[in-house]
């Protein structure tokens, strides 16, 4: 039995995609964002449990997760929403990935391999609308949809944007909603167009067009408390650890490096099996939180490497083996990925990428 492991919860994705639809009118497309090892979930079996259920295709951001998508035996449609070099075209055709595009260099690789192959490569143009990162201006973009109609071997798929404040920018995100729905009324005829992410489809779900790109949302989590007013989700992960020793401490004993905490009288300290290396913040030093048999204890002294202590006041009761829960709940506590976040001032997205692909993941 491992010393930290992660819990899954499928029937909580397969809820919050529910929940998602709820949201769309009927006909619309969801491409499920798995990016990133299905954002610290578990890539392929988060693919094939929304295989299962039928969502229309799968959004990564990487060629080599859709390759390994499809050579573990996932049949549906894959969108590669990041931008990909021309030495990536071979496995882009080879497997069949509709593929994001935003400069002529790659749409010209991805022709040339397509004739060799005897198929056609499938793009989803994208339009920078205010995102400032990927895509072509909106201003150039009917100039560059007509470079690109002329590839032979090219399908038009798709016409996207992403959406840079959908969660706190309400005149900004219309802006650009209003930006793309003009600049994409010269996409081809049955071109898909999507622009939605997950607060895009809480906060904007009349704005779907034709497809909507969920990310963060299948997981259970929010970007701030008033989505939660608006969508009921299910977290999908809880990150659990081991106690592996308690021990007895004297007042005024200096715990973990640099003596940053000092114990106020004497305590026990339980030893937890989690550090940074396992993608536990070292910024939650002296203010992270666990819960063990349902109660609430704080960090003590700096996250280690591979350790983390909790000062457990006079509680004798806490043992070596018992379960330390990072994420998750305890009796009637819960710590969420959101109150993580919080506690590293960073976003929920950070916590849960965050922890390391070598830490089991239990699917329930």
């Amino acid at each position: 039995m491992d010393q930290a492991w992660v819990e899954v919860d499928i029937k909580a994705i397969l809820h919050n995609i529910g929940e998602a639809e709820k949201k769309l009118d009927k006909g619309v497309k969801i491409c499920a964002i798995i990016k990133d090892n299905a954002y610290g979930h578990g890539l392929f079996p988060v693919a094939k449990a929304l295989q299962t259920y039928g969502v229309y295709s799968l959004g990564v951001s990487d060629i080599s997760e859709a390759v390994s998508l499809r050579k573990q035996g996932i049949k549906i449609p894959i969108l590669n929403v990041v931008s990909a070099l021309p030495f990536q075209a071979k496995d882009i055709v080879k497997y069949n990935i509709s593929q994001s595009v935003s400069n002529i260099s790659i749409i010209a690789a991805l022709d040339k391999e397509a004739k060799k192959q005897g198929k056609t490569a499938k793009l989803h143009i994208e339009i920078d609308t205010g995102m400032g990162r990927l895509g072509v201006n909106s201003c150039d973009f009917e100039k560059f949809l007509n470079r690109t109609a002329g590839f032979k071997n090219i399908k038009i798929e798709g016409i996207f944007s992403h959406l840079a404040s959908s969660d706190n920018n309400m005149g900004y995100t219309l802006r650009q909603i209003s930006d793309f729905e003009f600049t994409a009324y010269c996409a081809p005829e049955g071109a898909v167009k999507h622009i939605l992410n997950s607060s895009g489809v809480i906060n904007f779900s009349g704005a779907a067009f034709d497809m909507v790109r969920p990310g963060l949302l299948l997981y259970g989590l929010y970007n701030n408390k008033e989505e939660r007013k608006k969508i009921r989700l299910k977290p999908a992960l809880a990150w659990k650890t081991r106690v592996l020793e308690v021990k007895n401490v004297k007042k005024g004993s200096s715990i973990s490096y640099g003596n940053t905490y000092y114990t106020r009288k004497n305590t026990r300290i339980a030893v937890l099996a989690i550090g940074y290396a396992a993608g536990y913040n070292r910024l939650l030093s002296n203010r992270g939180e666990v819960l063990i048999n349902g109660k609430k204890y704080r960090i003590a002294g700096r996250v280690c490497m591979d350790l983390t202590m909790v000062d457990l006041g006079n509680n004798a009761k806490v043992k070596a083996g018992d379960t330390a829960v990072l994420i998750g709940k305890s009796g009637k506590e819960t710590l969420t990925a959101g109150d993580m976040a919080w506690k590293c001032r960073t976003i929920p997205y950070s916590v849960v990428c965050g922890i390391h692909k070598d830490v089991k993941r239990i699917y329930l």
